[in-house]
């Protein structure tokens, strides 16, 4: 789903990450009993600082897709909330992530808030924003 959804039209064609293995990472997705493919969203959860305050504990999310057909539907905050149940269960006080800025208002829709200037994410060559949500335990 990463393949198809994250790497559609760019140069690259791994949808690997670094720490996909780790045992601390938490990989959430949504499944539809009766829909082919049965996974229809993927995200993962890796435990990284938050470069402003790297002392306190933080979650990344990386590797969020949605299969077209259910987007704007509620699947990807329906991610967005089980992954901060992760990140407060984990007693991170960040979840943060490398948002496309196509999907910058989805994030800030969710309390994100955009930080710093736009950068290209080099695996896509799409221009992106880090996007942080600090929690409240």
């Amino acid at each position: 789903m990463r393949l198809d959804v994250l790497r559609r039209g760019t140069p690259s064609q791994d949808a690997n990450y670094d720490g996909d293995a780790e045992p601390t990472t938490a990989h959430i997705g949504a499944v539809v009993a009766d829909h082919l493919p049965s996974v229809v969203a993927t995200s993962t959860w890796l435990m990284r600082p938050w470069s402003a305050d790297p002392t306190r504990g933080a979650v990344q999310l990386r590797g969020m897709a949605v299969l077209d057909d259910f987007q704007n539907t509620g699947v990807g905050a329906a991610l967005i909330a089980a992954g901060i149940a992760h990140a407060l269960a984990s007693n991170a006080t960040y979840v943060w992530a490398k948002a496309r800025d196509s999907a910058l208002y989805f994030y800030e829709r969710r309390g994100f808030t955009v930080d710093g200037d736009q950068f290209m994410e080099p695996a896509s060559g799409v221009p992106h924003h880090l996007v942080v949500l600090e929690l409240r335990q």
